[in-house]
């Protein structure tokens, strides 16, 4: 059988799930070493890097709000990305919502290749995602491997399997549960590479020690920007420390 048609730019569709940078809501695992304050400002920063940085001419990104709460940061994104539009996560896990997102995208395309990412990863190249959407030439479905034991971006083409359901989220084992559920279900998933997400103090740490070996035209700018603010006061536990 014939391999399908590389999606072309118009039929790429890019998901990327984001909550409002509220204080107190916003990256609640940093708050040993982050005030509420400081990680919602992190948050909103990764979010402005992660929109921008992934913008390709003929793609259609949309964000996927947490929740339909309305936030300064929204307008902003909108204003500077007139392209982008909005959507709201539906489902009771993370799993659920991701089924949706992706389902979305293909009702209003069936023939789209449709990718989602999170807001965790600000220093993910743009390359790693035009991979995603390239695997998905041969590929139904595509997985970009987190260190944590997770993944950073699931992507999909003609349908969305059941993949979601099994997996134990949060967990260490995210990325091998579903890996089995595909086996289960034959599906061969591409991956891209391993990335790290931003989530706990030890990946604070390691995104410090990263952001000064990226060239200055590959570092997040707003991500960059407020750790050269606020990296410096950061406590961290000695295994932790930069």
């Amino acid at each position: 059988m014939a391999a399908a048609a590389p999606p072309s730019a118009s039929r790429q569709r890019l998901k990327i799930f984001a909550r409002a940078p509220v204080a107190g809501r916003a990256k609640t695992r940093l708050f040993s070493v982050l005030s509420p304050q400081d990680a919602a400002d992190l948050h909103a920063a990764f979010v402005t890097d992660v929109v921008a940085r992934h913008q390709a001419p003929g793609r259609l990104a949309e964000l996927w709000q947490a929740d339909a709460s309305p936030h300064p940061l929204w307008a902003e994104l909108a204003a500077a990305h007139p392209a982008l539009t909005f959507a709201v996560q539906r489902g009771e896990d993370l799993g659920a919502r991701m089924a949706h997102a992706l389902a979305a995208g293909l009702a209003a395309d069936p023939e789209a290749a449709v990718v989602l990412i999170g807001a965790d990863s600000p220093t993910l190249p743009p390359a790693v995602v035009d991979a995603a959407f390239a695997a998905l030439r041969t590929h139904a479905v595509v997985l970009g491997p987190a260190l944590d034991g997770g993944y950073y971006l699931v992507g999909v083409r003609g349908a969305v399997p059941d993949l979601f359901a099994g997996p134990r989220w949060g967990s260490a084992s995210v990325l091998s549960d579903t890996l089995d559920r595909a086996a289960a279900l034959r599906l061969q998933p591409a991956l891209t590479e391993f990335w790290y997400d931003v989530d706990r103090p030890a990946d604070l740490a390691w995104l410090g020690r990263h952001l000064p070996l990226l060239a200055l035209d590959q570092r997040p700018p707003a991500t960059a920007r407020w750790w050269a603010q606020h990296g410096a006061a950061i406590r961290f536990a000695g295994e932790d420390a930069p």
